[in-house]
C-alpha cells in the first residue's frame, strides 16, 4: 500500500467526529466517586438501581425537560445535578448554564460538588489554569480547556443578569429556591427566565431540575405532576406482581418500645399480597424495577403497556423504598424517632421531605422554627462593624476550608445577649501557594484583621476580641503553628458531634487532670504536649442547640442573638448556613434517646464559626444567668502545659485571658 494512501486513510479517520456515548455510558466509564462510603470507586448504577432508570430515560430522547426529586443522602445531587452538567460539559463539550437560588452558592457548588468529580476523572486536564474556577473565591463563569463554558446564574439580581447569555443546556439545583419571581422582575419566575436562555434551540434544548420536594405548590412537585409523573414499579418476590410500595407499606416498627426494636422488626410488605420483603429481596426487586409513566402498567413478565403522556417533561421520583443505601430497619428507626419527637410537626416534615419524598402541607411549611427569611431580618440597632457601647466581651471564630474560610465576630452584652458585629469570608489561595502555606497566609490575614480591632460606641479606642477560636479540624499542624506564633487570645478548637466531619461524640470530663486544665459548659481545654498548645474540644451538638435557642429568643429579650443592620437580602446566605443542620433524636443502646445534629445541606460554615464564637463567649465570661464565683476563684491563674518558651514562660499564659478563672 502506498504511503499516500496510508496518509489519506489516516486523515479520513481523524476527520470523523468521535462517537458520543449516552449519559449512562459516560457516567459508568468516567465518573469516580470523590467521597463517602464508595470513595475512589467508579460510579455504578447497580449500587442504586433507580439511577439506571433515570439515566436510561434521559438517554431515550423522548423529553427535553427533566425534573428529578428523591431522598437526601441517596445520590440525588451526583446523579441528577452533577452528572448531567458534566456530561454536556465534558462528553459533548458544550456550554452549560447552572441555575442556583443565589450566587453565594456558586463557589460552594463548584468546589464541593462539581470540582471534586472532575479532579477524580481523566478530564482533570481540562480545568482552567487561569481566570474563573482556577482558584478559590467567587465563581461566576469559567471556560474549560475544551472550549466549553460553565456559567452560573441565580434567582437574585435583576433580570438583565440572565438575559445576555444563551445555551442549549440549563442545569438547575434546589429548584424550589428559584420559584418566586423577584419583586422588581417584569418577567415571569426565575426558573422560566433561566429556561428562556435556551429558546433559540427549540426542541433540542435540555433543561434539568433537581430539588428536594417542598410543598404541593412548589415548582418541583408541580413539574413532577404535570410531567410524566413517573413511578418505579418493583416485582414482588412472592406474588410476582409489579407494585409501588410507599410509606404505609413499611410496617413492624409502630408498636416497638425502643428504636432498636423498631429497627429489628421493620419490613417492607407487598401492597397486593402483604407478604414481607427482606432487604435482599428488596434489592433484587429494585434491580428488576420498571419505570412507568402516566397511566402505564406492567405485566408479570415485566412488559410495560400504554403510551407515554404527551408532555416534554420527564417527572422522575424515587423514595426510601428505592434508596438501597439504607435498610428497612434504618428507615424504621427514623420513623420511630420522628413519631416520638418533641417537635412532632417538624419531625414529620423531615420524614416526608427527606426520606419519602412527598410534599408537606404549606401551612406546616410556614411553621419552621428558624425560617431563613426570618433569620435574615434579625437586625439589631447597630451598623456593620460597630460594637455596642455596653458590650462587655468580644469573641471571634474562623472555620477553615481549602479554598475559603468563614469567620464571625460577636459582641456580648449583659445576660449573654449577643450581637453579630461582623462576619465574612477570606479566600485561601491554595492553587497558587499550596494548601498548607495558603492556609497560614489566610490565617495571618485574619490575625491582622483581629488585632486592628473594631470601633466601639462611646470610646475612641478599638476593641480587640478577648478570645479567637481557630478551627483545627483541617490542617491541624498549620493551625497549631499559627496559634503558637499569635499569642494567648488565639486558641485551636475542634467540635465533636454527629454532624461533624469526623463524627466523634463529645465526652465531657468530670474533673481537671494533668491534660485537662479547664472545664467549661460543653467544652474543655486539653493540653497537646507535642504541639505545645491548649486545644479546645467542644460539644458541637450542645453549642449548635444553644445558638438556635438564641436565634429563637425575641429580639428584645436577654439572651437574644442579633445581626448588624443590612439590606433585606444581605444576611440570606448567613441564614442558610445557620439552618443547614437539623436536630434529631436517636436511640443508642446504653444511652437511651440521644439528641444530635445532622447536616441537611453542605454549607454550614458560618454555623460552625458562630457556635465556636458563642462557646468562646462563655470562656470569656458571658453568662445567661449571672454566676457568683467564690472569691478565690476570681484570681487569675497561669496554666502551663509543661512546655516553656526560650525565656522560661509557659506556652499558654491564661492569666491574660478574661473569663478563665482558677479551676
Amino acid at each position: 500500500m502506498s504511503p499516500i494512501l496510508n496518509d489519506l486513510r489516516w486523515c479520513i479517520s481523524r476527520a470523523r467526529a468521535p462517537r458520543l456515548r449516552t449519559m449512562r455510558q459516560f457516567a459508568e466509564a468516567e465518573i469516580v466517586i470523590p467521597d463517602g462510603p464508595f470513595e475512589g470507586r467508579r460510579f455504578r448504577c447497580d449500587r442504586q438501581p433507580y439511577t439506571a432508570l433515570w439515566l436510561d430515560a434521559v438517554d431515550s430522547g423522548k423529553w427535553s425537560r427533566f425534573v428529578a426529586t428523591g431522598p437526601t443522602q441517596s445520590g440525588k445531587t451526583l446523579s441528577c445535578f452533577v452528572l448531567p452538567l458534566l456530561y454536556h460539559l465534558l462528553e459533548i463539550g458544550e456550554t452549560v448554564i447552572c441555575g442556583l437560588p443565589d450566587m453565594d452558592m456558586a463557589g460552594d457548588k463548584w468546589r464541593e460538588d462539581i470540582l471534586p468529580v472532575i479532579e477524580q476523572s481523566r478530564y482533570r486536564d481540562l480545568l482552567p489554569r487561569k481566570g474563573g474556577g482556577s482558584r478559590g473565591g467567587r465563581v461566576d463563569a469559567m471556560q474549560l480547556r475544551n472550549g466549553a463554558t460553565l456559567k452560573f446564574m441565580s434567582g437574585g439580581g435583576n433580570d438583565k443578569s440572565r438575559a445576555g447569555f444563551t445555551s442549549r443546556v440549563v442545569v438547575i439545583t434546589e429548584t424550589d429556591g428559584l420559584d418566586r419571581p423577584g419583586a422588581a422582575s417584569r418577567e415571569s419566575d426565575k426558573v422560566t427566565q433561566l429556561e428562556a436562555r435556551t429558546r433559540a434551540y427549540g426542541s433540542r434544548k435540555r433543561i434539568y431540575m433537581e430539588c428536594t420536594v417542598s410543598t404541593e405548590e412548589g415548582r418541583t412537585w408541580q413539574e413532577f405532576e404535570s410531567g410524566t409523573h413517573s413511578r418505579i414499579a418493583l416485582p414482588c418476590p412472592h406474588c410476582g406482581n409489579f407494585v409501588t410500595p410507599e410509606r404505609e407499606h413499611l410496617i413492624g416498627w409502630q408498636a416497638a418500645d425502643t428504636q432498636t426494636m423498631a429497627k429489628n422488626q421493620a419490613r417492607f410488605v407487598c401492597p397486593q399480597c402483604s407478604e414481607p420483603w427482606t432487604d435482599d429481596q428488596r434489592r433484587e426487586a429494585n434491580v428488576r424495577g420498571r419505570l412507568l409513566h402516566g397511566d402505564q402498567s406492567v405485566n408479570e413478565a415485566g412488559a410495560v403497556t400504554g403510551s407515554d403522556p404527551e408532555t416534554d417533561t420527564l417527572g422522575f421520583r424515587w423514595s426510601a423504598v428505592h434508596n438501597l443505601f439504607l435498610g428497612a430497619g434504618d428507615v424504621a428507626a427514623d420513623e420511630w424517632r420522628a413519631s416520638r419527637a418533641t417537635e412532632e410537626e417538624l419531625a414529620e416534615r423531615e420524614m416526608r421531605q427527606f426520606v419519602w419524598c412527598i410534599p408537606v402541607e404549606a401551612t406546616k411549611w410556614n411553621q419552621t422554627p428558624l425560617a431563613v427569611t426570618e433569620l435574615a431580618a434579625r437586625h439589631g440597632s447597630w451598623a456593620k462593624g460597630i460594637i455596642p457601647a455596653d458590650a462587655r466581651f468580644l469573641t471571634a471564630a474562623i472555620d477553615i476550608g481549602k479554598y475559603l474560610t468563614h469567620w464571625a465576630l460577636i459582641a456580648w452584652r449583659e445576660g449573654a445577649t449577643g450581637h453579630l458585629v461582623d462576619y465574612g469570608r477570606l479566600e485561601v489561595p491554595s492553587q497558587d501557594l499550596g494548601v498548607e502555606q495558603a492556609v497560614m497566609v489566610t490565617l495571618r490575614q485574619f490575625r491582622d484583621l483581629v488585632t486592628n480591632g473594631w470601633p466601639k460606641l462611646g470610646t475612641d479606642k478599638p476593641m480587640i476580641p478577648d478570645q479567637v477560636w481557630v478551627d483545627a479540624g483541617y490542617q491541624t499542624d498549620v493551625v497549631y503553628a499559627f496559634v503558637r506564633e499569635s499569642g494567648n487570645r488565639f486558641r485551636p478548637a475542634v467540635g465533636r458531634g454527629a454532624a461533624q466531619q469526623r463524627r466523634q461524640n463529645y465526652n465531657q470530663p468530670t474533673q481537671a487532670t494533668n491534660t485537662v486544665h479547664h472545664i467549661g459548659e460543653g467544652f474543655h481545654l486539653a493540653v497537646q504536649q507535642a504541639a505545645g498548645v491548649y486545644l479546645v474540644e467542644a460539644n458541637a451538638d450542645h453549642w449548635k442547640t444553644w445558638v438556635h435557642a438564641r436565634l429563637s429568643t425575641p429580639l428584645t429579650s436577654p439572651g437574644a442573638l442579633t445581626f448588624y443592620q443590612a439590606g433585606p437580602h444581605e444576611h440570606l446566605a448567613l441564614a442558610r448556613h445557620l439552618t443547614a443542620e437539623t436536630k434529631v433524636e436517636e436511640f443508642i443502646a446504653g444511652q437511651g434517646v440521644v439528641t444530635r445534629w445532622e447536616r441537611i445541606r453542605k454549607d454550614n460554615h458560618w454555623l460552625d464559626a458562630i457556635y465556636n464564637a458563642c462557646a468562646a463567649g462563655y470562656l470569656a465570661g458571658a453568662r445567661l444567668i449571672a454566676e457568683q464565683l467564690p472569691e478565690q476563684s476570681r484570681r487569675s491563674a497561669v496554666i502551663s502545659s509543661g512546655h516553656t518558651r526560650r525565656d522560661g514562660s509557659p506556652w499558654i499564659d491564661l492569666s491574660r485571658w478574661r473569663g478563665i478563672r482558677g479551676s
